[in-house]
């Protein structure tokens, strides 16, 4: 019985609601059947290196909202794991995955989640843990995998902890230390370096070479991708031992299939995890049949095609792709006679109404549940339902269950389709008047769907959102426009909130960090939904944008849906943050792009998001008087934004060696990690620019652990390499021992200036060895990432350890060239910091090259003098001891 029936008519009431599933078996079969062929089929190495091989896992259901594909596939899941049919294997799972939910919009999320539910096949996964703990540890230093699964909201408690216990099992066994595990493991320092030379990883690599490749692989995002035929390969050797089935449900896929089309972004990202996994039943719902066999879509795919999908591009009925029709008549009274019954199990609704809610329903089973709904709604006030009461359209018929709802109740679903979806947090922010207890006693509606282990973890069915928002303002008591977008900004506002809690202090608990910037992913899609649906310009989405772009989230924002047709100012907030997040390297196009887009003066507050952008990419283009206007003008801004523009300025100062003007600038701590991490990173700047190296190290070092402690890859892998570079001066040695962990933390992000700083610090340790070829090797190698990258203006430019490398190198004519090329670009303003310029000259015994006292110290120029002279009498000591005879 019912939950809401049994209070209402007791255990001897009337109604029973019961669940029904008809007209669907033909399917529910044709699942089963390509389920039980897939499990009858084990895989060897060859079969999975056969990248042209045609794709035979995967089946489409398309149809119209409310037909009934979630249904299907549901009921399939579950006669499939119920099966006692002795031709498929004991061990099966099922994995669902539905897109309305916004954390499922990144891949990582989605392949934790395939990893958590094949851990019920067996153990051990070690191709795949292993490669997914490396991947880990570069996209997210410092940030624990396991504790980050043990304690994640996307997954259930058994799987959370089967998952984290598997993960950390396969790592302690081969590294070989539960103490390795617990500190190197969860500290996180040198993991990927260890597990690289593993023993039984480099056995592995033998014989699975895709293994070595990804291992081998230091960007995450490349790497992320290609992780599902690690899954696929152990998922093999577990069928080996015993046969195993696994099935993955991808729901609501139209909302993966609304995304920009480009490679690397998510459709690209599942279609490869498709394709890499063909001994797994992949399931795919959605109002859109799939092109990935077409021509044209196949361009934006890396596996794409009819030859890879031949399936796909079958007439329905004899290929992959299923158009869900409507229930027949018979089917549809079928399912309303069983769907509603009385204590006997007769029929609740009498033929006369089943007839109309039949004629009326075009066989949409959404359309029956709604009618049930209304039908016993008037049961409960006691009334005989008028056969002339049923059968309207949709719209009609959401007009009449909202007129059968008490007052707080429809004004509580008129909330619930405000946004894609919300909870009992958000429902109170909308409606702060109604009782928590009535917004609970909501949330048990049928119509009401919950995802457990999601945020927000309630929506309803997208059909039946628009059918309120439709036909809200025909009801007695229904929102006006501006009630309703009032209501709506509430429902926003109480979501960026959340989505911006990442910016508040944690006491360091990274998993924590890591789950807030997960938040504010989920938090900026549904808030730009919401903004375009409703015709809104929500008040802190531009914070909301720049948010994710601090914490690195770059394709999320390069993927955003363009804003067509809504506001202006919303237009330009989508199209500054995909041109700043977009994965073109080439500073300057995107800059000139995004100068067409500003608005001087602003027309919204969005456009300070805009402003920052474009004060970002100056400091790429040496743009810097126009950099510092732009920052100058985000003192108007909120307080994000405005202390985005003073840290801003306070680079342009610093790329001008103005160093007592940058401390004036730099905020004092304001104890949150991501705010610090920045703060710290420059300072250090401007100690390292002063010559005290000690001060500067200490600074990187402290951003570095902030950086760490809020799940920022960003900031991590700058304080990563600027650490080395505070610490080449004095220590060259010790700088090159950070080196990997910075290298890695920088190919991770795709930062070729970050590498190219690498290598600088890398020619200082070369130069106190006296190595002269390593030297112009690695300067040559830096000069090359810095020209590709388009990016001039930097502030540590290769001349300047070309000029101190030489010097030490006993190579004085190659050292005057580059200082010369130094005082060059100081002159120029926009392309070198003078301070270079001044110290060079100071290495070379040139007064002339630049006026050392011009420079903006921070104290007196005779003690920056001091300074400076350190770095060359200690690299010459070095090399003179490293000599023979030394």
């Amino acid at each position: 019985m019912d939950l809401d029936d049994y209070f209402v008519f007791g255990a001897a009431g009337p109604y029973r609601r019961n669940e029904v599933f008809t007209d669907r078996e033909d399917y529910t079969r044709m699942l089963l059947n390509r389920a039980r062929d897939l499990a009858a089929e084990p895989l060897g190495t060859a079969d999975l290196l056969d990248f042209g091989r045609p794709a035979q896992n995967v089946i489409v259901i398309h149809g119209q909202g409310g037909i009934g594909k979630t249904t299907l596939v549901n009921q399939f899941c579950a006669e499939l794991t119920g099966s006692s049919a002795p031709e498929l294997p004991k061990r099966r799972m099922v994995a669902s995955f539905d897109f309305a939910d916004g954390s499922n919009l990144g891949f990582e999320t989605v392949v934790l989640r395939v990893r958590a539910a094949l851990g019920r096949l067996g153990r051990p996964f070690t191709a795949f843990d292993t490669g997914l703990s490396v991947y880990w540890e570069l996209k997210h230093p410092g940030v624990s995998l396991t504790d980050f699964v043990e304690r994640s909201g996307f997954l259930g408690q058994e799987d959370r902890e089967q998952t984290a216990q598997q993960i950390a099992g396969v790592v302690d066994e081969l590294l070989g230390s539960v103490a390795v595990v617990e500190v190197g493991y969860r500290m996180a320092s040198g993991l990927v370096r260890r597990l690289r030379e593993a023993t039984e990883v480099r056995r592995l690599q033998r014989e699975f070479p895709p293994f070595a490749l990804i291992l081998k692989e230091n960007d995450p995002d490349r790497m992320l991708g290609y992780l599902p035929i690690l899954l696929a390969w152990d998922i093999e050797r577990i069928r080996a031992r015993r046969p195993a089935l696994a099935v993955c449900h991808l729901d609501t896929f139209e909302a993966v299939q609304g995304l920009p089309r480009e490679k690397g972004l998510l459709e690209d990202l599942l279609a490869r995890m498709v394709y890499l996994m063909p001994n797994v039943l992949f399931v795919v719902t959605s109002r859109r049949p799939l092109r990935w066999h077409d021509p044209v879509r196949a361009v934006t795919l890396t596996y794409g095609g009819t030859q890879r999908w031949p399936r796909l591009a079958g007439a329905d009925g004899r290929g992959d792709q299923h158009a869900l029709a409507g229930l027949t008549p018979d089917y549809a009274d079928t399912f309303l006679r069983e769907r509603l019954t009385v204590a006997d199990g007769e029929p609740a609704i009498e033929e006369a109404v089943r007839r109309r809610i039949v004629d009326a329903s075009a066989g949409s089973p959404l359309y029956l549940e709604l009618s049930v709904s209304q039908y016993r709604s008037a049961a409960l006030r006691g009334e005989r339902p008028d056969p002339a009461q049923f059968g309207g359209p949709l719209p009609e018929l959401v007009l009449r269950i909202m007129r059968d709802l008490s007052p707080a109740e429809r004004n509580l679903l008129r909330a619930s389709a405000l946004l894609a979806a919300f909870d009992a947090d958000i429902l109170r922010a909308v409606l702060p008047d109604v009782a928590m207890a009535t917004i609970h006693r909501f949330l048990t509606n049928s119509f009401v769907r919950h995802a457990a282990g999601t945020w927000p973890e309630y929506r309803i069915h997208q059909t039946l959102r628009q059918s309120i928002n439709a036909c809200d303002e025909y009801t007695d008591d229904g929102w006006v426009g501006a009630e309703r977008a009032e209501r709506a900004a509430r429902a926003t506002a109480r979501v960026t909130e959340l989505g911006l809690e990442v910016w508040r202090p944690d006491d360091g608990d990274t998993v924590v960090s890591a789950q807030r910037s997960q938040c504010a992913v989920a938090a900026m899609l549904l808030v730009l939904q919401a903004a375009v649906e409703h015709e809104l310009l929500p008040d802190r989405l531009g914070d909301l944008t720049y948010t994710l772009s601090q914490l690195g989230h770059w394709q999320v924002l390069a993927a955003l849906p363009p804003a067509d047709g809504a506001a202006p100012a919303l237009r330009r907030l989508v199209e500054a943050a995909r041109l700043a997040s977009t994965a073109q390297v080439d500073a300057r196009p995107r800059y000139q792009r995004l100068k067409t887009l500003a608005q001087a003066p602003w027309q919204h507050p969005y456009d300070a998001y805009v402003a920052y952008e474009l004060g970002s990419l100056t400091q790429s283009t040496g743009h810097h008087a126009e950099g510092d206007a732009f920052f100058a003008s985000l003192e108007q801004a909120g307080p994000l934004l405005r202390s985005a523009g003073a840290w801003g300025r306070a680079g342009v100062a610093l790329r001008r060696s103005r160093l007592a003007e940058v401390l004036g600038y730099a905020p004092p701590s304001a104890g949150q990690p991501l705010e610090d991490a920045r703060t710290w990173d420059l300072l250090g700047h401007v100690y390292q620019h002063g010559g005290d190296f000690t001060r500067s190290a200490g600074f990187f070092r402290q951003a570095l652990d902030q950086a760490r402690a809020t799940g920022a890859p960003l900031w991590g892998a700058r304080a990563a390499r600027h650490l080395a570079l505070a610490t080449m001066w004095t220590d060259p040695e010790l700088a090159a021992s950070m080196l990997p962990e910075a290298r890695e933390l920088n190919q991770s992000l795709g930062d070729l200036i970050g590498l190219a700083q690498c290598d600088l610090a890398a020619a200082v340790a070369a130069a106190a060895r006296g190595d002269r070829a390593e030297v112009d090797e690695l300067l040559a190698r830096a000069h090359r990432l810095t020209e590709e990258s388009g990016v001039v203006g930097q502030l540590l430019p290769v001349d300047a350890i070309t000029v101190l490398a030489a010097l030490a190198t006993d190579r004085p004519e190659l050292a005057r060239t580059a200082a010369a090329a130094l005082a060059a670009d100081a002159r120029a303003d926009q392309l070198a910091p003078p301070v270079w310029a001044a110290v060079a000259g100071l290495w070379l015994g040139d007064d002339e090259l630049h006026d050392f006292a011009a420079v903006g110290w921070y104290d007196s120029a005779e003690l920056a003098r001091e300074r400076w002279r350190g770095p060359l009498r200690m690299l010459r000591a070095r090399r003179a001891s490293a000599e023979p005879g030394g």
